[in-house]
């Protein structure tokens, strides 16, 4: 083999082992979140206003089907949101519009992300803009939820 063919053999072998590399660097598409997102989920985890509590979250979960949640309490449906998601930059965003329930007409703009099985999302206090952090304090007054999918 020429000098010149192992140049180029060596090349393409160095730009093929980097392509992983490359790709992973890139945002993930919308579909492959959305993806994720689907199926039935329950909170491990609230903190409200800097709080961590969990008065009220053993007996709710919630299921996403497309784009919609369907909000759960003790085995009956209570209400429903549509989203829609950004995953174009990090934190990736997600606004909550809800349609049914005590909640009708409200939308939250939130951030989320997801560590290893777990969904972690964070909201303001309604009328407050969206998150900048997974972090909730009394002054932010966020509702950060880590949330995790139940089985099938």
């Amino acid at each position: 083999m020429t000098t010149r063919v192992f140049s180029l053999f060596f090349a393409a072998g160095i730009l093929a082992s980097m392509a992983p590399i490359l790709v992973a660097d890139e945002p993930p598409s919308e579909t492959i979140v959305l993806r994720q997102l689907q199926g039935q989920w329950k909170a491990e985890k609230w903190v409200i206003h800097g709080r961590e509590t969990s008065e009220g979250r053993d007996n709710r979960s919630y299921r996403i089907d497309d784009r919609k949640m369907v909000f759960v309490t003790d085995g009956k449906d209570v209400g429903i949101a549509t989203f829609k998601i950004d995953v174009s930059d990090k934190p990736f965003k997600i606004d909550v519009t809800y349609v049914d329930g005590p909640r009708d007409g409200q939308a939250l703009p939130g951030i989320f992300r997801f560590d290893d099985e777990k969904f972690i999302n964070c909201f303001p206090y309604p009328g407050d803009p969206r998150p900048t952090s997974f972090e909730s304090t009394a002054s932010n007054r966020y509702f950060l939820s880590v949330d995790r999918k139940k089985a099938d």
